[in-house]
């Protein structure tokens, strides 16, 4: 093994005895080899520091970092994209599983592709807790277009449940955006982020298989709020109301403030609120039709001649 691989797979961690067992087995059985997997335990407080002492005892690719306190989610996302030394980074959650091909077919993507090309990403299969398989999921993050704010309306239009960032990214961009934030829907940000800054490629194949079940911070952000934002502040504070709103002013607010040329930023920004806005109101459209399919209006009483 190199002293400086290629690619680092960073695995923030909390509370995940159930699941990581799995998720590591499945990191080093990848058929590209030349990374490394930096883990960090949030202060877990059942088995979860054990076994990736376990693993990091047996395996040199493997660095294990214990947080004295729980510094929240984003911190920990934030933190193994710290300590990682590759020049290309993937994040991997505790409770999903990378199917062997995943890493490599990410890397020869991003190779392939040139360095306008900034992130790489594989088709979605959805799981459910028992490791069954529930379906395909299209993510329609294939974002290749040469202007930047045609990539960031794409983002707009179509993120929904956001597993492209579970792709491999080119480290040194990934760094220049503020990652994953401490609110709501903060990967939202995150792919506007990235969309800005170069092209998005989805592999034509499905190799990353996303695990649906109660535990999940992705659920439970949709469930209740409230239970979710203790995943970014676990020692409590402020959160919102409006979770939605914030994503929406903290994105226009990170793209209108980017380090780039004013037209680019400005056009980014506009073009994420009209996108965005168009989607709400089909949203809001398809809404009423239901309601109206569902509850039709009574019909007015007639007499016939």
């Amino acid at each position: 093994m190199p002293d400086t691989p290629r690619v680092t797979i960073g695995v923030p961690v909390y509370n995940a005895e159930r699941y990581l067992i799995g998720c590591l087995d499945a990191l080093l059985a990848q058929d590209y080899h030349d990374f490394e997997v930096v883990i960090s335990d949030n202060a877990s407080t059942d088995r979860t520091w054990e076994i990736c002492q376990r693993y990091a005892a047996v395996d040199p690719r493997i660095r294990a970092y214990r947080n004295p306190q729980n510094l929240g989610g984003h911190a920990n996302f934030a933190r193994v994209a710290e300590l990682a030394r590759g020049e290309l980074f993937k994040w991997a959650a505790y409770d999903d599983v990378c199917l062997p091909g995943h890493l490599g077919a990410c890397v020869t993507a991003l190779d392939a592709a040139g360095p306008e090309t900034v992130l790489a990403y594989p088709r979605t299969l959805l799981i459910d807790e028992e490791g069954e398989t529930i379906g395909p999921y299209a993510d329609l993050m294939d974002l290749r277009h040469h202007r930047p704010w045609r990539r960031v309306a794409a983002v707009a239009s179509h993120i929904s449940l956001c597993h492209a960032h579970f792709g491999v990214f080119r480290l040194a961009a990934l760094r220049r955006t503020g990652m994953i934030r401490p609110y709501l829907s903060s990967d939202y940000t995150l792919m506007a982020e990235v969309a800005a800054l170069g092209e998005i490629h989805e592999v034509d194949q499905p190799l990353f298989m996303r695990r649906v079940h109660g535990a999940s911070t992705r659920q439970a952000k949709d469930s209740n709020a409230a239970d979710a934002s203790t995943w970014f502040a676990p020692q409590g504070g402020r959160t919102s109301g409006a979770p939605r709103m914030r994503m929406l002013g903290e994105t226009l607010r990170v793209l209108a403030t980017a380090k780039t040329p004013a037209p680019t930023r400005l056009a980014n920004a506009a073009a994420f609120l009209g996108a965005w806005s168009v989607r709400r109101v089909r949203v809001r459209i398809g809404y009423w039709r239901r309601q109206l399919v569902r509850h039709p209006a009574p019909r007015t009483a007639g007499g016939s001649v």
